[in-house]
């Protein structure tokens, strides 16, 4: 074999690791769960906006697995942020709905101790 072949084989074997696909987003898959979960234990399972957005992450969490079981890393990788992000939204969504519903509650408690006092 000459300098010249075992070269390109070289360079030719560099390149097929090279393009052998992105690392498994291991990482993405534990941060996605976790704001999955997060969204979970918020209340957004009684939200029904918050609900569906939980819905389309638990979803786009398990399309993700197996986009990575077929080796489809980078495409797993997208489908992960974007799961992220709709448990995050729906986490949100989650949050702001218990802080009216406080707020809400303290209004009608001022109101009650105000009826009580102009008695």
């Amino acid at each position: 074999m000459s300098i010249r072949t075992a070269g390109s084989s070289l360079a030719l074997a560099f390149l097929a690791m090279a393009c052998g696909g992105a690392a498994a987003p291991n990482e993405r898959v534990t941060s996605a769960t976790a704001a999955v979960r997060a969204a979970e234990v918020a209340g957004a399972p009684g939200n029904p906006e918050a609900s569906l957005l939980l819905k389309r992450a638990r979803e786009g969490l398990a399309q993700a697995k197996a986009q990575m079981a077929d080796g489809k890393n980078e495409d797993a990788a997208l489908t992960l942020q974007k799961a992220e992000a709709d448990a995050d939204l729906a986490l949100y969504l989650a949050r702001e709905a218990a802080a009216k519903a406080e707020a809400q509650a303290a209004v009608d408690q001022v109101k009650a101790f105000k009826q009580k006092a102009s008695e």
